[in-house]
């Protein structure tokens, strides 16, 4: 068993010219936010709306409108309805009958459908057709979004990145969110719990830490959101922090406060106005948009607050009225839920209420004042708001982002994160029976974290993991592992197998590697004691020493025919010695090889034969993930060819209404009132065209269309400008000849500063100021006599340009040093 700790920071700086993304985004139910490391710190960057806040919601229209992103599909959803998707973070990961997502549906504006396989799908109009769409496909085009916001505030490609996930998010659905990730074009270092996310943001710059044998400072976390809520309890120390123990409850939000308001008011105007809100979508949408206002009123409010919607459906306007206390009481169940929540939180726990040190809230829900009551008395503390609210997951991800990239230097920071349910194992015999099972990973054990088990088997091995305990998910299987060839050993009995089971850093159960461990005899090696006098005996001693290496990978066999030929290549040496002594060298001989012939001694060597690792995990396999790549791409390009087919319309109109403006202000001297009107019919008939035959053209048609209209209006921009340019020019102009002209006077008055100046320099500087004086008067006359309303005589880059001649000419002979 071996503990693995987080991947932290080499420590290098960015400044070594090292350029990576180190982006961190926190996607929620109703809104995004993207944290990105510059400027030594951690920044929030907006978007082109210049808005931080990026609305979770992902727009299919026409081949003429392409997809919408975050805000702009939230402004647009009132007429795109059906195919505005909102609210698939939930279901991501889930299949379509599970009784918690139907839940969700039930709720939801979309058409959404039951694929074949059992998964989600959104139904979409997208360029004149049907698209089923599922919630990764949905994720994946929002991230190229937030992708391409960060791309354009860094100034450099996005690929590297950690995106926040609730706590209780299982194996499967963490797959669907890095298959997302992946569709995107990211790659994702960490999946990291929200809780970890914003304990990490809030510890991170505490410099009073206790140190890391001292007892930790331990903090509660209570986060609200829109969709769900999570609670830990975290210890810190120096350069560290441990999630003591992590709750949640993913039907417990801000959305779910919302639908009892909503509720509340669908009964009161079926009662009092006779109508079936639910019946109408779009009417539906916007009591729910009126009641999260009401709600948001209502939280800074004790009074009862009105809500008034005009023309709400069939011509009816409808109003009504809240009060805190009441909506106190139609929500009192899900208060109460909060509350079993953090009393749970306490209970059974490694630490008493008297140990939280402090308790910080985030998430917009927390706001609501009841909420921030229920946490004052089950915790004990007073509610600490020391984290941006919404912000405190983006930028906790942001941190967790620099520490795993070598392009930064960050504090050395360990995250030790909790497994939310027990994982066991469940092995099988040859016949289908299950042979066995043992929990791997208990409930609260932290990851990353390895383990490395032991088998013996005279066949293959299939395990299957799954969840041990209760999770929010119906898909309690995370996969099946087949691991092999495995045969039984030499003498029949079973193998030993050694297979390494991880849950990884983003909290995904892998069987990372397997291998057989067999023992073999193999000999031992004599040791030469006799030195080797020169370099040709050493060679030789070193190549009879590779070989009988060779012969220990080989066999035993061939190492001991190795020996056996050394020891006769011995005996013929011995052969060739004294007659007076042969028999007795003979007799040494043969002594010699009866120990050659003896068995070589003997060790016991452990190996290791690696084994292959067939993973069956349910869903998102690489033809899947190309298939949806493939898709994702079609989609950009066809996105950016409506974007520069909007823009160049966009050019267009724009150019109609500024060159009608200025025709009647400040370019109205410079055309004549013929050409004025003739213009002016061309410019409506422009506009009556962009709005009819001219509606969605190809590319190329609007930009001909402007070149055409530039061709009349340049000329009369350009009017504009040679007048507002031309006296100036002309004033610079005669300013240079004035100062020659000075000079020129000075010298005939034998002033000392120019008497080193030769006669042929005075004389070129008189035939300079004569020639161009006569230019200027040229070009004044000219100036006097041009119409605004025709083409200019002369221009001011003439006027430019015949002054840089004369300054040329004149200058390095009035700015010539005296010897």
């Amino acid at each position: 068993v071996g503990r693995e700790g987080p991947r932290e920071s080499s420590g290098i700086n960015a400044e070594y010219g090292m350029i990576s993304s180190v982006v961190g985004f926190d996607i929620g139910y109703s809104s995004c936010f993207i944290g990105i490391a510059r400027g030594g710190g951690i920044e929030i960057i907006d978007n082109e709306y210049s808005k931080r806040d990026n609305p979770t919601y992902v727009g299919y229209g026409a081949c003429t409108d392409g997809r919408k992103m975050a805000l702009s599909a939230k402004s647009q959803m009132s007429s795109n309805i059906k195919s505005t998707v909102v609210g698939f973070k939930p279901l991501i990961g889930r299949e379509f009958d599970d009784p918690l997502i139907q839940q969700n549906i039930s709720a939801m504006f979309n058409d959404v459908v039951k694929q074949e396989d059992g998964s989600i799908g959104f139904r979409v109009d997208y360029e004149d057709k049907q698209l089923v769409l599922t919630p990764e496909n949905v994720t994946a085009s929002l991230l190229v979004y937030l992708k391409t916001v960060a791309e354009s505030k860094l100034g450099f490609a996005v690929n590297d990145c950690v995106i926040s996930v609730p706590l209780y998010f299982c194996d499967y659905q963490r797959r669907a969110m890095l298959f997302a990730a992946k569709t995107a074009g990211l790659n994702v270092l960490r999946l990291m719990n929200d809780t970890s996310a914003i304990a990490l943001a809030y510890g991170i710059y505490k410099q009073d830490l206790p140190a890391e044998k001292e007892k930790s400072r331990l903090v509660v976390f209570v986060d609200i959101g829109d969709n769900d809520t999570q609670v830990s309890a975290v210890g810190f120390n120096k350069g560290r922090l441990d999630i003591k123990k992590s709750l949640a409850d993913p039907q417990l939000g801000g959305r779910h406060f919302g639908e009892r308001i909503c509720n509340f008011f669908k009964a009161e105007f079926t009662k009092k106005y006779n109508i079936d809100v639910d019946s109408r979508a779009r009417a539906a949408m916007r009591l729910q948009t009126e009641c999260e206002k009401l709600k948001k009123t209502m939280s800074a409010n004790t009074t009862a607050i009105p809500l008034n919607i005009e023309c709400f459906m069939n011509d009816i306007d409808v109003s009504g009225r809240m009060s805190r206390e009441q909506f106190e009481e139609l929500s009192h169940d899900l208060f109460e839920r909060l509350r079993h929540l953090l009393q749970e939180l306490l209970y059974n726990a490694p630490f008493t209420v008297e140990d939280i040190d402090a308790v910080e809230i985030v998430g917009g829900s927390t706001r609501i004042p009841k909420c921030k009551t229920i946490i004052e008395e089950v915790l004990h503390k007073t509610c600490s708001t020391t984290l941006n609210a919404d912000e405190a997951a983006a930028r906790g991800c942001a941190l967790q982002c620099a520490i795993l990239s070598p392009a930064f230097k960050v504090r050395d920071f360990a995250i030790n994160d909790l497994v939310q349910s027990g994982i066991k194992l469940v092995w099988y015999n040859p016949d289908g029976t299950v042979g066995g099972d043992m929990e791997v990973f208990t409930k609260g054990h932290v990851f990353p974290f390895s383990k490395m088990l032991t088998f013996y088997r005279k066949d293959n091995l299939i395990l299957e993991a799954s969840y041990s305990s209760q999770i929010p998910h119906t898909q309690t299987v995370i996969g099946r592992f087949e691991i092999g060839p495995i045969k039984p050993a030499e003498d029949g009995s079973s193998t030993k197998v050694k297979v390494k089971v991880k849950v990884d850093i983003h909290g995904i159960l892998t069987v990372e590697s397997a291998h057989t461990v067999t023992k073999v005899q193999v000999p031992v090696e004599e040791e030469k004691k006799e030195e080797k006098k020169d370099a040709k005996k050493t060679d030789k001693k070193e190549g009879e020493k590779m070989e009988t290496d060779e012969g220990v990978e080989n066999g035993v066999n061939e190492e001991n025919k190795s020996n056996e030929n050394e020891g006769d290549a011995n005996a013929e040496k011995i052969e060739k010695a004294d007659s007076e002594e042969k028999m007795k060298v003979e007799n040494g001989a043969d002594e010699i090889i009866s120990e050659d012939k003896k068995k070589p001694k003997m060790k016991t060597k452990t190996v290791q034969n690696p084994l292959e690792v067939t993973s069956s995990k349910k869903g998102y396999s690489a033809k899947e993930l190309q298939e949806a790549w493939e898709r994702e791409n079609s989609m950009i390009s066809t996105d950016k060819l409506i974007k520069d087919r909007l823009m160049a319309k966009n050019a267009v109109e724009e150019y109609v209404y500024e060159m009608r403006d200025k025709l009647y202000s400040k370019l109205e001297k410079f055309i004549s009132e013929s050409d004025k009107d003739v213009y002016l019919a061309t410019l409506s008939k422009t506009e009556d065209w962009l709005y009819d035959e001219g509606e969605n053209c190809q590319k190329q048609v609007y930009i001909d269309k402007l070149s055409e209209l530039k061709k009349v209006g340049d000329r009369i921009v350009t009017r504009y400008n040679e007048a507002e340019g031309r006296q100036g020019a002309l004033n610079v102009l005669g300013s240079s000849l004035v100062h020659i002209r000075k000079v020129l006077d000075l010298i005939n008055a034998k002033d000392e500063k120019y008497d080193h100046l030769s006669e042929e320099d005075i004389k070129t500087l008189a035939e300079k100021d004569l020639e161009f004086q006569t230019v200027f008067n040229d070009f004044c006359n000219k100036a006097a006599s041009q119409k605004l309303h025709e083409d200019p005589l002369i221009t001011v880059a003439q006027i430019n340009l015949k002054r840089k001649e004369f300054e040329d000419k004149c200058y390095p002979i009035v700015n010539k040093p005296k010897p």
